[in-house]
């Protein structure tokens, strides 16, 4: 997958050596690529050569000389004191660049991003791709596949945002101590949910400025609840704001949703929004069973609707550890992956499991994203 492009132009060659060389070994080289320039003239040749920039941040002396030659291109006034421009978005130049940079990414951001709306699904948002893991029962897996796809997309140069929709979030254990909490509260699904209230217009841009980047994921999540009665409560139009969030910043290729158990407008709502909607299966009959009563629920309480989402979801088998598991064929309309996921045995019993620890999952988790992906297309 390309890079963005950022271009900066500033009179300092030390100033544009010192952004070059952090940005490259911060997490914001994994989306950017940075062009420095001295002079306007320079950068002016750079587009006619015919090579593309997504954002400019300029002196605003240069920034006057340069946006001729980039219409349409987000433009940056990088000032000693706000006010001096009469540029749309201006940010100190000198600032800590950690700052600076989460700055350039929410103008960047705000820029792409359509104009919020609940009714609008991801689809629209340049292509985005959403996988919602999903199980009638609980205790089938779903954390654990949702966050081995995210992993899996981003090993393929994939931007990916992992959101998780559960009552009781535990993603975070899988991510190891380094993602605990630390005694306060961080902020996350419940306070972009106030800000979605408050302030829709600025939901995107504050997403940006709070998401997370885990090292190991090496995808984008929040924080979960604060509050964990902003969950209980959550409508279908609130979680719809939520997806529409992370998918209208432009950061993402893909999002992948961890739904709760249970069959509610909620769970329809997001299924419309989803490209491909993972219906987690075990050899447990009981299991089984549930799946099957909340299929047929769906086209009880929904009926041409629920079958119009029907094309949307594949069986996946998780704990598969014979070839004499039971067929999952009576399902019906949903077609099986062909993928099926191994059980872990050594994951069984343990309290705290760190993701990519087997090695065996992992590689079945990128054969099912590879077979998610051949069938989409």
């Amino acid at each position: 997958m390309e890079k963005y492009q950022l271009a900066v132009a500033v009179k300092e060659q030390e100033y544009l050596k010192r952004l070059s060389d952090y940005i490259r070994d911060s997490k914001f080289g994994e989306l950017w690529q940075v062009t420095g320039f001295t002079h306007a003239e320079a950068c002016k040749a750079y587009v006619k050569q015919g090579y593309s920039i997504s954002l400019i941040a300029a002196q605003p002396d240069l920034l006057a000389e340069i946006k001729s030659e980039l219409p349409g291109v987000p433009a940056i006034a990088l000032v000693l004191k706000l006010g001096e421009s009469s540029e749309e978005y201006e940010l100190h130049q000198y600032q800590p660049l950690p700052l600076l940079l989460q700055r350039l990414m929410e103008v960047h951001a705000r820029a792409a991003a359509f104009p919020f709306r609940a009714d609008v699904t991801p689809k629209g948002a340049s292509g985005v791709k959403v996988i919602s893991v999903y199980s009638a029962a609980g205790g089938t897996g779903k954390t654990a596949l949702a966050l081995h796809l995210v992993h899996a997309a981003s090993t393929y140069g994939s931007r990916a945002f992992y959101l998780n929709l559960e009552r009781w979030n535990t993603a975070e254990d899988w991510l190891g101590l380094e993602n605990q909490a630390s005694g306060q509260a961080k902020e996350g699904l419940s306070e972009l949910l106030y800000g979605l209230k408050a302030q829709p217009d600025q939901s995107v841009s504050w997403l940006m400025e709070h998401r997370k980047r885990s090292s190991l994921l090496q995808g984008d999540y929040l924080a979960p609840w604060t509050n964990v009665e902003d969950r209980m409560t959550l409508s279908e139009e609130e979680a719809a704001g939520l997806v529409n969030a992370a998918a209208g910043s432009g950061q993402y290729d893909l999002i992948v949703i961890d739904m709760e158990s249970g069959l509610e407008e909620l769970h329809a709502t997001i299924f419309e929004k989803s490209t491909q909607v993972l219906w987690l299966q075990t050899s447990d009959a009981s299991v089984r069973n549930k799946q099957e009563l909340a299929l047929r629920y769906g086209v009880q309480k929904w009926g041409s609707r629920f079958h119009g989402l029907l094309p949307r979801f594949i069986s996946v088998n998780n704990f598969a550890v014979s070839t004499a598991e039971p067929s999952l064929s009576h399902l019906g309309s949903i077609p099986r992956a062909r993928v099926e996921l191994p059980e872990i045995l050594e994951w069984r019993g343990t309290s705290r499991v760190k993701l990519l620890s087997s090695p065996l999952f992992r590689a079945a988790a990128d054969k099912l994203l590879k077979q998610l992906s051949v069938e989409e297309g």
